[in-house]
């Protein structure tokens, strides 16, 4: 819980200092190399820490309703990341270099080679 505590606050300090060095451009610098949304991956891992500190307290059909809240949680980090997607795509899209990045940064999690989550039109939550 802790580191992603840390890793969504240093991404949200990251994105902050360059923004305001270069409003207009799209962020690819600190944790942004590694991942689009380190932001929503910090928040994801902290929550996966709660859930997993949490187990130890759930019986029965309670295992339902603490697994069903916790996708839903993940599920409402792709589609945070999925709208942030469409707004940089809108706001940068004719840039060859963000076109660059979004080819070869993941959009949510490091390890996990997903590029974009644009076409998934039910990630709306």
């Amino acid at each position: 819980m802790i580191g992603g505590i840390i890793l969504e606050s240093a991404a949200d300090f990251q994105k902050n200092k360059a923004k305001k060095v270069n409003p207009k451009r799209f962020v690819d610098t600190g944790l942004y190399k590694f991942v689009r949304c380190p932001n929503y991956f910090g928040e994801m891992l902290f929550l996966t820490g709660v859930f997993i500190s949490g187990i130890s307290s759930v019986y029965g059909w309670q295992w339902l309703l603490a697994s069903l809240g916790y996708l839903g949680i993940i599920f409402v980090m792709f589609s945070g990341a999925r709208r942030l997607e469409i707004r940089q795509n809108k706001n940068y899209g004719n840039d060859p270099k963000y076109q660059k990045y979004v080819k070869s940064v993941p959009i949510l999690v490091h390890f996990i080679p997903l590029y974009s989550v644009e076409k998934y039109k039910w990630l709306v939550a």
